[in-house]
């Protein structure tokens, strides 16, 4: 297998690529253990991932730190400001709280 490209993925599109790869195939040890571990701590749908990661790059964030906010989807203006620091930007409340927002408008009940 050859890799052709590179992509950054949340953990909920991770769990779909797996689950459809193991409709085709035998998944390998290593792939069960993603495959579970994506399931069990995925916050939102893979379409709501992509959707959330998108409007967050529109919004100027950096990809790692937009598809961490989908993969962590922190419930607290703390915990965003917690994964925003190695930004070297300043947020404010205001952007802070819009963050989040945009991040509860796609998380899934659990």
């Amino acid at each position: 297998m050859k890799v052709t490209k590179e992509k950054m993925l949340t953990l909920p599109e991770v769990a779909e690529i797996l689950l459809n790869e193991s409709s085709k195939r035998e998944l390998t040890s290593v792939e069960v253990l993603v495959l579970d571990y994506a399931r069990k701590f995925k916050k939102m749908s893979a379409s709501n991932a992509a959707k959330l990661v998108e409007d967050l790059r529109e919004a100027g964030l950096p990809e790692e730190i937009a598809v961490q906010l989908a993969n962590i989807a922190p419930e607290s203006e703390e915990e965003v400001r917690t994964i925003l620091a190695p930004i070297s930007k300043i947020f404010s409340n205001e952007d802070i709280k819009n963050i989040l927002n945009k991040i509860n408008e796609f998380r899934r009940d659990i």
